[in-house]
């Protein structure tokens, strides 16, 4: 059985990507094309023309409906062909003539397709408890895409764990973090989604690259979470509730082009500096200390998560046994996404 879930919002792009101008995305080898229509409203359309299969991507939008660049076939946003250039205007449109739609909402900077078969009414909500701080006009927002050669699940698992950085970023920062302590957490666990806070005081003897900016042995809170499929938060506190703390924080969304490949769609808050001029030097900084991950988490073997019995846990592990467990609770459920299921049932893909 496919440990990939179905009836949930996946994350698929980042909003401020979304125009006029189709854009493709792929989600578990499936194509999709998305573009904005005249009411602005994101449209999200499988990419291939039912005529002769060409990808609508390719092609251009016009009065809010999207052309065929092959034979110029315009498709509403519901899918439906309203014209086909090389008939006449009395000649009617064959009614196979419609390309699948799906359900599509933005939020926190991001759109969120619905991969499924559930009616409206019984669908996942969004992440309602992101925190509001995040976008106030003192954190500065900036987005970046890392694309890694790993396992979506795997990829959301290090953002999850507290005790990785002692020694996959040793080199960076990971040697602020005393050694030979329990990493010990209580984990909130909801219906779709789990949270889970560590606190430590940092080692003054640290030689990290961030010295600059924490300078001294500050107390360091760090706050996870995850939301079923794809979506992380990262939450770093340098300083308490001090008017002089550091805030750092990542939302990322793993967009799973296939079991092997993932685009990362990550945006970086910080309230350090907060210039749009020095926001090339923190995406920068962000994707070295992501990279440092990437490097370990590609060569886990097997890349599909396992489950909770076939690897050996320690209380450290507890937010990742969260993801896995709420993973098995749906995937029991029937929500699996079957690697024969292409094609999802056309009542589901409604917006």
């Amino acid at each position: 059985m496919s440990k990939n879930l179905k009836n949930f919002w996946y994350v698929c792009e980042f909003s401020a990507n979304i125009t006029d101008k189709p854009l493709q995305t792929v989600i578990f080898n499936e194509k999709f094309v998305l573009y904005r229509n005249r009411q602005g409203q994101v449209v999200i359309l499988k990419d291939q023309c039912p005529h002769r299969g060409a990808a609508l991507s390719l092609g251009w939008v016009e009065d809010g409906c999207i052309r065929c660049p092959y034979h110029g076939w315009k498709f509403q946003d519901d899918g439906k062909c309203i014209d086909i250039p090389a008939n006449s205007p009395e000649t009617p449109i064959p009614q196979r003539a419609k390309v699948q739609t799906y359900a599509v909402q933005e939020k926190y900077g991001f759109v969120w397709l619905f991969y499924g078969d559930l009616p409206e009414a019984e669908r996942p909500p969004l992440p309602t408890n992101i925190p509001e701080y995040l976008f106030a006009s003192s954190m500065r927002a900036a987005p970046h895409v890392d694309l890694d050669k790993a396992n979506y699940v795997r990829l959301m698992e290090t953002n999850l764990d507290f005790a990785h950085v002692i020694a996959i970023h040793r080199k960076s920062f990971g040697q602020r973090i005393p050694l030979n302590s329990t990493v010990k957490y209580d984990v909130d666990e909801q219906d779709y989604s789990a949270v889970a806070k560590f606190t430590y005081d940092s080692l003054s003897s640290s030689k990290s690259v961030l010295n600059f900016l924490l300078g001294g042995r500050p107390r360091v809170t760090l706050r996870l979470s995850f939301y079923l499929p794809n979506f992380t938060l990262a939450e770093i506190n340098v300083g308490g509730d001090s008017r002089w703390a550091i805030k750092f924080a990542v939302l990322a969304g793993y967009c799973p082009i296939d079991e092997k490949t993932t685009s990362v769609k990550r945006i970086l808050f910080r309230n350090v500096l907060p210039f749009p001029w020095l926001d090339k030097f923190f995406i920068k900084l962000d994707s070295i200390l992501a990279h440092e991950d990437t490097i370990v988490i590609e060569s886990l073997d097997p890349q599909p998560l396992p489950d909770v019995s076939e690897e050996i846990h320690v209380a450290a592990d507890g937010l990742g046994i969260a993801l896995r467990k709420l993973q098995q609770k749906y995937l029991a459920k029937g929500w699996s996404l079957e690697a024969s299921e292409k094609k999802l049932p056309v009542s589901a893909l409604h917006k």
